[in-house]
């Protein structure tokens, strides 16, 4: 097999081989908590970021709208809803895509400048990723699109209290290495995404260990409500394994030729996904109906209560973690396969669209074989097989309403295939060169 078609296939296995090595090759560490216009690059005070596929602001309808018009009266950019939409119609206020600031955000993924967010380093790369840091457990807060007195007061506890509090106690333990975590969590039964139960525990204690060694020195009050906070919040481990996850895909992104999935993600309407080797392209479809989400919900809600609000915490599908790693997360079942055989066969499923096995993260059930890793773009549009995604569910009111099963329209993966099709070397790259007649 001779020129583009003999060529081809080689050049892509040493680009994935790259990409992969460099998601697997990731060392997150949080480092620290710090206000977004501190740290987010490109953060603005005038500018609120959300998740999902970058949308013109007339679009959005439901809890991201919500939530972004809270976020805007929260910051005092605004004195009532219908000025803060006036200006965010003309452009005076920014409605920007997080993962263009080196950020993801759960569900409405709604962060402003004011908001404390985890700064998560790749010690392999030098790279720092960012989440706007959880409000807490509450089912009413800005993530689940809602947005009242409430949530601002809990917003501003987290943002005056408790984040520079974590940040001195952060500051103390000279970060805080995750790899470790994570990997101790997936054999604890967390998938890291729908699940953190045993991660967010081994924070705590981490954490509360460098509490007591503070507090011999100094008594500070903003500790007990650190501890507090720690109790209840639930889904910060969540943030945290998201930003990782960030940091460690941005590491593989930009990679000639490369078919790996870097990121993932949803507004109100719409699925989209970027690929190593495409750049900065968002390829998108619209979200599938409620309907076909399957899991277990709260308070006896039906999928006819659910709304999409949005949400880049698929990103930790992308790193092996969330439905790919179902298997480990049996407490789950009921959340997602619907049986423990059922979440083996998930995992399985998915080593055939990934390009690797993740060396540190492993599967107890299975072995201890590593987290199918590094979503192939091709091989999801050859065999139709989607990523499995742990999703939380939201209520079209607002609010929280369990997990979910998500599958991702095939589509988008099909785009970005043709795309790379399009754009397989030819000519001179991709044969070899013939020598030069010497005078």
């Amino acid at each position: 097999m001779t020129g583009t078609a003999g060529t081809a296939r080689p050049l892509r296995d040493r680009a994935n081989a790259r990409a992969v090595a460099r998601l697997v090759g990731a060392r997150p560490v949080l480092e620290t908590i710090a206000p977004a216009h501190d740290v987010v690059p490109g953060m603005t005070a005038r500018t609120i970021l959300v998740s999902g596929p970058p949308m013109p602001w007339r679009d959005y309808r439901g809890g991201q709208r919500r939530a972004v018009l809270g976020a805007a009266l929260y910051e005092g950019l605004a004195r009532d809803e219908a000025e803060a939409d006036a200006l965010l119609a003309d452009g005076t206020l920014a409605v920007r895509a997080s993962h263009d600031h080196a950020t993801v955000g759960s569900l409405t993924g709604v962060c402003t400048a004011s908001m404390p967010v985890v700064v998560v380093r790749d010690d392999a790369t030098g790279g720092r990723a960012y989440c706007r840091m959880n409000e807490g457990a509450d089912r009413a807060s800005l993530t689940f699109g809602v947005w009242d007195d409430g949530v601002g007061t809990r917003l501003r506890h987290v943002c005056e209290v408790v984040s520079p509090a974590l940040a001195e106690v952060l500051d103390h333990l000279g970060g805080l290495p995750l790899t470790p975590l994570v990997r101790r969590a997936l054999a604890m039964g967390d998938d890291l995404h729908s699940r953190h139960t045993a991660a967010g525990a081994l924070l705590r204690t981490a954490v509360l260990d460098a509490v007591l060694d503070l507090s011999v020195r100094r008594v500070d009050e903003r500790y007990r409500a650190l501890a507090s906070y720690l109790a209840t919040a639930e889904y910060l481990f969540l943030h945290v394994v998201m930003a990782a996850a960030k940091a460690a895909a941005d590491a593989a992104s930009g990679i000639p030729g490369s078919t790996l999935v870097t990121a993932m993600n949803l507004n109100e309407k719409q699925f989209g996904l970027r690929v190593s080797g495409l750049g900065q392209r968002w390829f998108t479809a619209p979200l599938p109906p409620e309907s076909t989400l399957r899991g277990r919900l709260h308070d006896g809600w039906t999928t006819d209560d659910l709304a999409y609000v949005g949400g880049e915490s698929l990103i930790t599908e992308t790193v092996g973690l969330g439905g790919m790693a179902a298997a480990a997360a049996m407490p789950l079942q009921d959340h997602s396969a619907g049986t423990p055989a059922g979440m083996l066969r998930l995992t399985e499923q998915m080593y055939g669209i990934t390009l690797r096995e993740h060396p540190e993260y492993r599967i107890p059930a299975l072995a201890y074989r590593g987290v199918p890793c590094g979503i192939d773009v091709l091989r999801v549009a050859e065999t139709g097989v989607v990523p499995a995604i742990h999703l939380g569910a939201t209520l079209r009111t607002g609010g929280h309403a369990g997990a979910v099963l998500f599958r991702p329209p095939v589509e988008p993966f099909r785009q970005a295939a043709r795309q790379l099709s399009a754009l397989t070397p030819s000519g001179p790259s991709s044969t070899p060169a013939r020598p030069r007649r010497t005078p």
